[in-house]
């Protein structure tokens, strides 16, 4: 690749040291940490124009083939802390259709998402998540992603007609974004590493809750210095070479 034709490496070293010092308050594999909603208000704080209610949609959905639940299916913003450092903010989805929010069942610990119940599913919503998180703007998106997450842990199969996880109105433009982007994944997209965060197994009202593993700080510092490093080799050899 012609650096002509690229982006400015020194530019790219500049944002990803941003990034590094934008990412400080993370969850990492293996912490423990207190969930809460301190401020009352489950979902995106601020709606986006046109969707007053926030970023999610009230839906009906059936559970094992005979049981119908209304459900808020969207995007979480919620708080953790580890220990008695300050809360933090953190966006997330649910993994369990059948299960609610509320009442938290602190402590979670941060697992790999394949390294417990999800494992057989982790690839593909590793894929859901890498193709379309960002399409995640409004409440019909926000929507449509966390049934399609649904069905993926929930469900061996990804038919929301059909199977342990059912989504009663097929007719939707939820259905239909949800059914596209299932469609979609096929192991070739881009893959997101995720984190599952799970409390005591044995609580029949534990939720457990989907959030991106973030590099840590330190990770993007040593990023940063390997691409500056590049940088310098990149020069010398564009010197060398006339």
């Amino acid at each position: 690749m012609k650096l002509s034709n690229s982006i400015p490496m020194t530019a790219l070293a500049i944002a990803l040291l941003a990034g590094a010092q934008a990412t400080a308050a993370t969850i990492s594999a293996g912490d423990v940490v207190t969930v809460g909603d301190r401020y009352g208000n489950v979902f995106t704080p601020t709606p986006v124009a046109g969707d007053s209610n926030g970023l999610y949609r009230n839906l009906t959905i059936r559970i094992n083939g005979t049981t119908n639940v209304n459900v808020s299916a969207g995007l979480f913003v919620l708080d953790f802390r580890e220990g008695t450092s300050d809360w933090e903010q953190f966006e997330t989805f649910c993994l369990q259709p059948n299960v609610y929010l509320q009442p938290f069942s602190n402590p979670y610990q941060a697992i790999s998402l394949g390294a417990g119940a999800y494992a057989t599913a982790s690839a593909a919503i590793g894929e859901l998540y890498g193709r379309f998180r960002d399409a995640v703007v409004n409440d019909r998106t926000a929507a449509a992603f966390q049934v399609a997450l649904w069905e993926l842990a929930y469900d061996s199969g990804r038919n929301l007609g059909a199977g342990n996880f059912q989504l009663t109105y097929l007719g939707s433009d939820v259905a239909a974004t949800a059914n596209s982007w299932l469609a979609a994944i096929d192991g070739t997209g881009p893959r997101a590493n995720l984190l599952a965060l799970v409390s005591n197994p044995n609580l029949a009202d534990r939720q457990d809750l989907l959030v991106e593993d973030v590099p840590e700080p330190g990770t993007l510092g040593l990023l940063v210095a390997g691409v500056l490093a590049g940088v310098g080799l990149r020069r010398r050899a564009s010197v060398a070479h006339g």
